[in-house]
């Protein structure tokens, strides 16, 4: 099914918005501010959380500023071009910082520089919300209840996210709109909400929710009909004939859509984005409302009106773009620390290429004018991930190569094979659900239109596990006695010994952590409920429960995050073999060494670096990895409930963690220098020290980590654009794929990208600043990476053949 279009390059009108998108400069909006604070002041004490939340989702949508931009789709997140709301709710002491001192905030993938205005809005907010913050409630809490210092954990880079660093998101289900409307959803909340009887207890409850939940829906109604106002007043004023159509088209899509179901795929496009950008007002947090089923979906209204006669390929993929640059108009404020975690990530997933719920392929011309319209346009978000199985046409799959090759690393390929059989392990779908799954979070496989997802136990560090075992559990960085005493490194006369510390820090900081996140949940539980995205996920309105209070008929939860357990399994290794083997390297030499950050102890150094390293099909290190994974997993399966005893799985994937934790973490026996970004992913090697070739790496990469039992992994590989030169290449490009999934691999993802062109990036950002990379689940501009991950991102081991 290879399409042919008579047009393979943007048009001046897309073209002519990117731009504008993309030289548009960030800024703050702070009417959501004002009406967050007005609501909370006028209702708070007086009605539930549940309403205070959907009373702000509702006056938001009724009276925040609006405008028609150059888009044929109506709807802008703010009433910028590229803005951003805050979110107060969550932490106002860095909000503070910024803007009495910092005089700036970083919106997604550029600064927004403080008005006067913005200061004194935010200084209104850190008054009125103080120690009611989600973060200041769950310190708090843990402190007086457990004796626990969260910011000391967090200052020693044990853990990040450990706090969410946001509200609880879902994977809702856009096709309720597009297929029954709103006031359908609607009709059906208020059809549950007669069969109460609120003298019970459980349906006083659940009134409320209802009652909120309605409100949302009603809010969203509402903002949809003003931009049918205002384009129609636009269209009557409009001379030009071409623009006024469009303005004309957009009024009666808007008067129409959400609130009724769609009646051709240019109503469903815009219903869909009125969707997706209601599920980030309510909730400015990366992987808020990803539209993984964007395909699914949409394919009706494209097959009636092809069918029809009433558009054409070269139109669809035009329109397909502009949904992609409003997905790009999204942006969330982020702390310092917050930017080094996530970078400009959205987390707005959309799925190519899935599996229908028989099990057939369901691969469609959609799916094609997808690759397509990214292959032109090359923007970072949304990410396109390909549902890998075998039932997928070749010609489709050197199509996911083609756009391999621009550079801009999708679509990342995820294994069917493993998706289903986890998604049936850990209870988070049923067979039918797991053929289609989508993406939420990073890389966590999901049901569509039934999940919710929030990280309850945060990212740990796994490479400070072994530098807190050989410190005796204190932090060598800063000399805070931080973790338990597990022994000096000096008195240990096995390996083993080692090998015990390292995993008895890991038991106390992953139980640690999970208190912390449960807290952190209970906390979102109460006061921050997100009734509008939860009325579109299944099972919220039959039970009458937010996705927070359990409301979504199933739950990604991820616990805790593995992250650098590359760099400990490569740092136990060496020293298991310099030290307790060929005894060439004195425990006591190698910690001044580290100490030291090598310099003086260049000997020591060069030892560690030639030690074994994965990525390499190296039995000695890959069984020292594969074992130190199955044994935290082991450890977390005894932590494994969230905040309402629901499962939650183990995962292992970095987003830009590597970095932000690796500022925290000193030198490791791997050879690594102090405060260096740790290695990328969960079985990517550590940049320049995977030397035997491609299959190697895939072989090491597919054993190191059972890929059924994690909720996720995270594998990162970098090409030559030479080396997809031709057919034949790109087969053999696509062989090494399958050649890693057959042995048990899951996730895979390239840059394909010369190691010159990133470095001259870095020295002429303005001169490249539409290159586009992938940095861990996610793809972003380049020269808006900090310095640090550029760097790691240019070290990484660069293949230039498929042979070996």
């Amino acid at each position: 099914m290879n399409l042919v279009l008579t047009k393979t390059e943007m048009s001046d009108w897309v073209r002519r918005e990117r731009e504008n998108l993309l030289t548009s400069p960030a800024q703050i909006d702070t009417e959501k501010t004002k009406f967050l604070l007005q609501v909370y002041r006028e209702n708070e004490g007086k009605v539930p959380p549940v309403m205070l939340r959907a009373k702000l989702f509702h006056k938001l949508c009724s009276e925040r500023t609006i405008f028609i931009d150059g888009n044929p789709l109506a709807g802008t997140f703010t009433k910028y071009n590229y803005g951003a709301y805050l979110q107060p709710e969550y932490s106002t002491k860095w909000l503070g910082i910024a803007a009495n001192r910092d005089g700036k905030i970083r919106v997604s993938r550029q600064e927004a520089i403080l008005t006067e205005e913005d200061k004194d809005w935010i200084n209104k907010c850190v008054d009125f919300f103080g120690d009611r913050t989600t973060t200041a409630q769950t310190e708090r809490i843990v402190r007086e209840h457990y004796g626990i210092n969260v910011a000391e954990i967090l200052r020693c880079g044990i853990v990040g996210e450990v706090i969410p660093s946001g509200f609880v998101v879902s994977c809702p289900d856009f096709s309720l709109a597009l297929n029954k409307g709103l006031k359908g959803v609607i009709a059906q909340i208020e059809a549950e909400k007669a069969k109460l009887d609120v003298f019970k207890a459980e349906d006083f409850d659940k009134w409320h929710w209802y009652n909120a939940a309605s409100l949302c829906l009603e809010g969203l109604i509402i903002l949809a009909n003003r931009y049918a106002v205002l384009a129609k007043e636009m269209a009557s004023k409009e001379a030009n004939p071409d623009k006024k159509s469009i303005l004309e088209r957009m009024a009666e899509a808007c008067a129409w859509a959400p609130a009724n179901p769609a009646r051709n795929f240019y109503e469903a496009l815009q219903s869909f984005w009125f969707i997706h950008l209601a599920g980030w007002m309510e909730n400015v947090y990366v992987t808020a409302t990803p539209p993984n089923t964007f395909v699914a979906d949409l394919y009706p209204f494209y097959k009636k009106d092809k069918v029809e006669g009433k558009l054409t390929d070269e139109e669809v993929t035009e329109l397909i773009q502009f949904y992609f640059l409003k997905v790009n108009q999204l942006a969330s404020p982020m702390s310092v620390h917050g930017k080094a975690q996530s970078q400009s990530r959205l987390s707005a997933h959309i799925m190519v290429g899935r599996l229908d719920a028989e099990g057939n392929n369901d691969c469609n011309e959609l799916d094609w004018l997808i690759l397509e319209a990214q292959r032109q346009i090359k923007l970072p978000e949304p990410t396109i991930g390909l549902v890998y199985h075998d039932k997928l046409p070749e010609d489709f799959l050197l199509k996911c190569v083609e756009l391999i090759q621009t550079g801009i690393g999708q679509p990342a390929f995820h294994d069917v094979e493993k998706a289903i059989p986890r998604m049936l392990m850990h209870g988070t779908g049923t067979l039918a659900n797991a053929r289609q799954f989508g993406l939420i979070g990073c890389n966590q496989s999901a049901s569509p239109g039934c999940s919710s997802f929030l990280v309850t136990a945060g990212v740990l560090n796994v490479a400070k596990m072994v530098e807190l075992a050989m410190n005796n559990g204190k932090d060598p960085l800063n000399g805070i006695q931080v973790g338990p005493k597990t022994g000096e490194a000096e008195s240990f006369k096995t390996y083993g010994e080692l090998y015990d510390a390292v995993l008895k820090q890991s038991e106390y900081f992953i139980h640690v952590c999970s208190r912390i996140g449960g807290v952190a949940g209970n906390v979102l539980r109460y006061n921050f409920p997100t009734p509008f995205i939860s009325a579109l996920t299944h099972d919220c309105i039959e039970k009458g429960k937010d996705i927070a209070d359990g409301g979504a008929k199933y739950t990604v939860g991820s616990g805790v995050v593995l992250m650098g357990a590359i760099d400990a399994g490569n740092s136990l290794a060496a020293v298991k073999k310099l030290v307790f083997e060929d005894k060439s390297v004195p425990m006591n030499q190698l910690k001044k060494a580290l100490a030291a950050d090598w310099e003086g102890h260049e000997d020591i150094h060069r030892k560690c670096l030639n030690a074994p390293k994965h990525g390499n099909d190296d039995e000695y290190i890959d069984s020292i990895t594969k074992g130190l994974y199955d044994a935290l997993y082991a450890i977390y399966d005894k932590h494994d409930k969230d905040y309402l005893g629901r499962h939650n799985q183990a995962e292992a994937f970095s987003v830009s963690q590597h970095f932000s934790l690796g500022r925290f973490t000193g030198a490791m026996p791997n050879g690594r220098n102090s405060r260096k970004a740790l290695t990328d992913a969960s079985v990517s090697a550590q940049p320049g020290t995977d030397k035997n070739g491609p299959t190697a790496l895939a072989k090491s990469a597919a054993y190191v980590i059972d890929t059924i039992k994690f909720g996720t992994n995270h594998f990162n590989v970098k090409v030559l654009p030479s080396v997809l030169k031709d057919t034949e290449s790109k087969r053999k490009f696509l062989s090494l794929i399958r050649t890693y999934f057959d042995l048990g691999g899951y996730h895979i993802q390239f840059n394909c990208v010369d190691r010159e062109t990133l470095i001259a990036a870095q020295a002429n950002p303005l001169e490249h600043r539409d290159l586009v990379v992938r940095v861990a689940g996610f793809s972003a501009f380049f020269v808006t990476l900090d310095a640090e991950v550029q760097d790691e991102i240019i070290r990484r081991t660069e293949y230039n053949t498929f042979a070996g």
